[in-house]
Parts: C-alpha cells; sequence; structure tokens
C-alpha cells in the first residue's frame, strides 16, 4: 500500500512557497536598491525564517564621516538604518523606519534621505 505523502506533494509545496519567497524578497530589495541608485552587488540576503536583507549604502552620516552606512531590513521589524562597526563592533542602529515592515521602496528612499536631515 502507497503512503498519502508519495509523490512528494508536501515537499513539493514546501519548496514552491519557498521559492516564491525567495522571488519575492529579492524582487523587493532589488526594487529598493534600485530606488537608491544601488545594484544587487551591494546587497545580501537571507532568505531563511526569519528573512533578512542587507543594503551597503553609499551615503554616510555627516556626523561619522568615517562609518558606513547600510540598510537593514528583517522581516518582523523591517528597515533600519545602521552604522557598520568598526572590526568586531556591533552597528549601531542610528534610525528605523516605522509603519509597514515592507513599505514601498519610495518610502524606503525617503527614509535615506532624511537621515542626515534628522541629525541635523
Amino acid at each position: 500500500m502507497a503512503s498519502r505523502w508519495e509523490g512528494n506533494a508536501m515537499t513539493d509545496t514546501l519548496v514552491d512557497d519557498y521559492d516564491s519567497h525567495t522571488r519575492g524578497l529579492r524582487a523587493y530589495v532589488a526594487s529598493v536598491a534600485v530606488r537608491l541608485g544601488i545594484g544587487m552587488e551591494s546587497c545580501c540576503l537571507d532568505t531563511s525564517r526569519p528573512s533578512q536583507a542587507y543594503i551597503a549604502l553609499d551615503e554616510r552620516l555627516d556626523q561619522f564621516p568615517g562609518r558606513d552606512l547600510a540598510l537593514l531590513w528583517d522581516e518582523g521589524t523591517g528597515w533600519i538604518a545602521a552604522l557598520d562597526g568598526h572590526g568586531d563592533d556591533e552597528m549601531i542602529i542610528v534610525s528605523r523606519l516605522y509603519g509597514e515592515v515592507m513599505p514601498d521602496p519610495g518610502t524606503v528612499a525617503r527614509f535615506v534621505t532624511s537621515l542626515n536631515e534628522m541629525a541635523g
């Protein structure tokens, strides 16, 4: 007698869900990067759950000229702007984009533009 799981229907469904999630997240991060004028070579994705993304930014904050700025995203809290740590230092969060976890890419771009204005 054949098992009801033969044919890997459950596995196929999980793979389809994973692939769909991966494609959707990659497309979303790519859209944000395009709005920021950045290529995907400056982006890192972790599509395992909970998913995360990292975008290295060209901008630097006026008050921290020697520190690289990045956008970090995770599916639980959304976007934050953070300063890269020096060496083994942890990243320093400088601002959070409140609201939707996956806001429109234009909203994320305006958030980045406003970072120096907020600090000034």
